[in-house]
């Protein structure tokens, strides 16, 4: 049999473990704290447990913690990107971005990845590379968060603010998992994480959009859209082939209307792909009467062949004439494109170097 994962598990399984053990109940809420709340994944270091079920611990269970491969970090000081190898070889990058504000509360974010690689197979996507990937455990998923709350705090940040699920793989393609890892980011004996502060995004997978809505949580949703014309985002999604850009939108407003949270469409600007003011015009009609905020994306340069990031007055001719149809759009603030963090750029760094 397995060991049991103890950073994948909530309050009461680990508990129960330690009942089996013949031990206490209430060390469960102990261990907990020690993993989820300190990010302390060395039993040896869990000092008021006792001896006798640190050293059990050590032969029973398991903390499926990785090891830090390389650490990056923006010329900016604002964005530091870790790559990552679990205990069976897989490797992952997560990204933690920092935000201090005058008018608002300071922000540390962790981009979480969910698989090691991603089978969508979107076209200007360096994730994509890798079509077979392994699906992360939960505590996988927690362990990112874990690391990058602590280099937010040597930055003089408290910990993780913000989290989303927007690094490699698809979130949606995990739903177990990812709901483990959400509910235990939320846990008040752990990082404390609210709900309102975590963020899924799918390249579109219709039906498990309809089962996150389902599990009556209040985080937030944002939809990769990249194209409102069908033919256009299938070829550079090849999801859109299974799912109309109909039956899409019929999943967001049924997220919306279960959770009263508002639905992101997220629109990456390529040169000369889908960024005219006709594609501009397209998007405004297809979401006509929506409550959805469109989130513009100056696309990063993935060394995907053709796929160059459109010029700045043309993402700015774009959005105003969203605007102007009565769509609230906002230019995604570009971070981390020096050390191949922004969005669409994270790969396995050390097995591909291009």
């Amino acid at each position: 049999m397995p060991k049991p994962d103890l950073l994948s598990m909530d309050i009461a399984s680990i508990s129960a473990l330690l009942v089996e053990w013949g031990e206490p109940a209430y060390r469960g809420r102990q261990i907990f704290q020690w993993l989820q709340q300190r990010g302390v994944v060395d039993f040896s270091l869990m000092s008021n447990l006792p001896l006798s079920l640190r050293e059990q611990l050590m032969h029973k269970a398991l903390i499926s913690a990785p090891r830090v491969l390389r650490r990056q970090e923006a010329a900016a000081g604002d964005t530091v990107k870790l790559l990552l190898e679990f205990a069976d070889g897989e490797q992952i990058e997560t990204v933690l971005m920092l935000y201090e504000r005058e008018a608002a509360r300071d922000r540390a974010t962790c981009c979480v990845s969910t698989q090691s690689g991603c089978a969508m197979k979107c076209a200007f996507c360096a994730s994509s590379l890798y079509h077979d990937p392994r699906n992360l455990s939960a505590g996988e998923m927690v362990a990112q968060v874990l690391l990058t709350a602590g280099l937010a705090r040597e930055k003089g940040f408290a910990g993780i603010t913000n989290v989303v699920f927007m690094g490699m793989g698809e979130p949606l393609a995990n739903m177990a998992n990812l709901r483990q890892a959400i509910l235990l980011l939320n846990d008040t004996n752990g990082q404390n994480i609210g709900q309102r502060r975590i963020t899924v995004s799918t390249c579109g997978l219709a039906p498990q959009i309809y089962e996150l809505a389902d599990w009556g949580l209040q985080i937030n949703l944002a939809v990769s859209l990249h194209a409102a014309d069908t033919a256009k985002r299938a070829r550079l999604m090849p999801v859109a082939a299974h799912y109309t850009l109909t039956e899409l939108l019929a999943a967001c407003r049924y997220y919306r209307q279960k959770t009263g949270r508002r639905v992101t469409i997220e629109y990456a600007m390529f040169a000369g792909i889908n960024d005219s003011l006709d594609d501009a015009a397209l998007l405004a009609n297809l979401l006509a009467g929506e409550d959805m905020l469109i989130n513009i994306i100056p696309a990063n340069n993935t060394n995907k062949a053709g796929f160059l990031p459109s010029k700045r007055e043309i993402i700015e001719r774009f959005c105003a004439l969203l605007s102007r149809q009565g769509c609230e759009a906002a230019i995604r603030e570009a971070r981390g494109q020096d050390i191949n963090a922004a969005c669409g750029q994270l790969r396995k760094q050390l097995m591909i170097n291009n």
